[in-house]
């Protein structure tokens, strides 16, 4: 009986737990200038947010998410930084653990990021996309409807 009580009260508490997912894509190298990464957040199965990391700085920028849109043919979704910056740019998927993000003329390619990696000091992380496929699954789901 005694157990059976333990495990109501561990399954009623692992439903008032939120639920958080997080995808992050970047480019450059770490620490570095020429860093920049995307991380998109779920929270209680919604899109929450989206974060942009540059540089060697640990302040990230919440971006706005702006709707599904398509460039050229290419499904994705608009983004932008908050007012008054006015930049905006376009998000899609280009093959299996690429994210191409197109602002006017330029276009950048952006690289899923396994935060999961082997060797990481830091142990795994648990809210983390396992794999490109994961994470794409979840823009999909979250972000380009």
């Amino acid at each position: 009986m005694r157990g059976l009580f333990l495990l109501t009260i561990l399954l009623l508490s692992q439903s008032l737990i939120q639920d958080v997912k997080v995808a992050t894509w970047s480019t450059g190298k770490p620490d570095t200038d020429n860093y920049e990464s995307l991380a998109f957040w779920i929270k209680d199965e919604k899109r929450a947010y989206i974060r942009y990391d540059h540089g060697v700085s640990t302040d990230d920028i919440e971006l706005a998410w702006l709707g599904p849109d398509s460039v050229a043919g290419r499904r994705g979704f608009k983004a932008g930084y908050p007012a008054p910056d006015n930049r905006r740019f376009f998000i899609a998927p280009a093959g299996d653990s690429v994210l191409l993000v197109i602002s006017g003329d330029h276009v950048k390619k952006f690289y899923w990021e396994n935060e999961n990696a082997a060797g990481d000091s830091t142990g795994s992380c648990n809210i983390c996309a396992n794999s490109a496929r994961q994470a794409f699954a979840w823009l999909r789901q979250y972000f380009w409807k």
